[in-house]
Order: structure tokens, then C-alpha cells, then sequence
């Protein structure tokens, strides 16, 4: 999946209507915390290496012994206002079976037959290009707080989800609205970039997206903390959000590292 599956989410989010400007009131952006980087030991190094080539293969013996038999699946949703869930699902009858089990939770939907014929060969297919998306991504290796000890591809940035919810509603909007920025950006006080700055985005908070307020593509309203509307261009600041896509490993008893999780952001 990576970053083209990534962004498509984002565009789902930043599409802006052009209606009459909602001024807003003001309100506090809500904490991000920042994700829990990792450096993998050499030992798991080894075992995503050997998933990797597994996956580019189609190798089912050794991707059998390099992806747990009961693996969990961890689902979040867009909008932020909803928890992730988990749920472990298998043990499977073949490898197979387990990778097409997996293929359920990679963020969006996958080819399937139009003569209604057996769909796991493509449900596999889909899963490994998944597996190898996530391994070869250039995301930090971290962790998620839904599974103590697993290092994984990604690292989760948790926020509370109750105070995301709380503030939508008050706001009138839907929670996938919300988005952060990794680096300080300006809001204009119109969608132009000689327009005069009216206020400024920090990292590590989540903000509010303003659809009612009328600009033309790549600029979009923001609700401004302080109360009112800014601007912004998507094509100069990335407006990231917290969604979570990749893969954990966990060591087992004998120290060999086997993925035992897959992560995925869901429509």
C-alpha cells in the first residue's frame, strides 16, 4: 500500500466545497503524541528481509514460517472518532488460506474474477504486494500501543480519541477532518499565497479542516484556533493524518522474529 494508498486516503479528506465561509469558534487543537521510533536488531532485519524476497517469490513455505498462524489484524477507520479495533483471526488450513484471511484488512478493496471464480489466488497476490509496500516503505520502524512488544514497519501517533469526537461535533464537522503538519506553516487570511498571514500551525496537534469555507484547489479552509477561517495550500504544506499502514514482527521464544500483526486504515 505505502504512500500512493496513503495519499488517497488524504484526498478523500481534502476534497473542499465551495459554500458560504462558517467563521468558527475558537477551540483547542487536540495533542498528538509523536510516534516511538526503533531501531530493529539485526535479528528482525534478517526476518523482513526474508518476508520481502518470500513475498516477491510467492514462496508459501517459507512464508509459512514467517507469518504467525493466528495473526491480529488492527483496523482504524477515517474517521478519527472511531477506535481502532483488533481482532486475531486463524489458525488457517495452508498458507494460502492465511494470506487471503490477511487480505481483508490492507486499506481498500483488491482485483477480483468477473466469473465469480475462486477468489483467493488474487486476495494472495494482493496480500503480498501489501507485505512488500510495507517493507519498503521509508518509514522509521516504531511501535503501536495495541501491541506491547511487536515492532512494526510504522509508528503509531496516538491522540485521545473522545476529545476528537467532542470537538467534531462542536464544530459541526466530520472527524476525518482533522490533519497535522510535521513542520510550522502559515494560514493566509485568504486562499492566496500574497495574502496576509493570520495565524500558524504548530506540529504534534491535530486540527480542523473548514470545507464551508469557498477556495480553489490546492488551498483549503482551516478553523483557526483563535476562532474564524485561514487558508492553506496542500501543494506547499503536506496536511498529514494520523492513519496507521504496515506490518509487526514479534521475537519468539527461540528468538526468531515472525510478523504477527498487519495494520490498515479502512473506508
Amino acid at each position: 500500500m505505502g504512500h500512493a494508498t496513503r495519499s488517497g486516503l488524504l484526498a478523500l479528506g481534502l476534497l473542499a466545497l465551495t459554500l458560504p465561509v462558517f467563521a468558527g469558534e475558537p477551540y483547542e487543537p487536540v495533542p498528538l503524541a509523536p510516534a516511538e521510533t526503533v531501531t530493529p536488531p539485526e535479528a528482525l532485519i534478517a526476518a523482513a528481509t526474508a518476508l520481502f524476497r518470500a513475498a516477491e517469490a510467492g514462496d508459501g513455505d517459507a512464508l509459512a514460517g514467517l507469518i504467525a498462524e493466528a495473526p491480529l489484524l488492527i483496523d482504524g477507520a477515517l474517521e478519527l472518532a472511531i477506535p481502532r479495533r483488533a481482532e486475531r483471526i486463524g489458525p488457517f488450513d495452508g498458507i494460502d488460506a492465511r494470506l487471503a484471511a490477511l487480505a481483508d484488512n490492507i486499506g481498500g478493496s483488491y482485483e477480483r474474477p468477473f466469473d465469480g471464480s475462486d477468489t483467493t489466488p488474487y486476495a494472495v497476490r494482493a496480500e503480498l504486494e501489501f507485505i512488500m509496500g510495507a517493507l519498503s516503505d521509508d518509514n522509521d520502524w516504531g511501535r503501536d500501543p495495541l501491541l506491547a512488544g511487536a515492532i512494526c514497519s510504522y509508528g503509531y501517533r496516538t491522540f485521545p480519541v473522545a476529545a476528537v469526537a467532542a470537538l467534531a461535533g462542536r464544530l459541526g464537522i466530520q472527524s476525518s477532518g482533522f490533519f497535522f503538519v510535521s513542520a510550522p506553516a502559515d494560514l493566509r487570511a485568504a486562499p492566496a499565497a500574497d495574502r496576509e498571514v493570520i495565524g500558524a500551525l504548530l506540529p504534534d496537534r491535530l486540527y480542523a479542516l473548514n470545507y464551508d469555507a469557498p477556495a480553489r484547489s490546492p488551498w483549503i479552509g482551516v478553523h483557526l484556533p483563535g476562532g474564524g477561517t485561514g487558508f492553506i495550500s496542500f501543494d506547499e504544506t503536506p496536511l498529514e493524518k494520523p492513519y496507521a499502514s504496515g506490518i509487526c514482527f514479534e521475537e519468539g521464544p527461540e528468538g526468531q522474529w515472525r510478523m504477527t500483526a498487519q495494520t490498515a486504515t479502512n473506508l
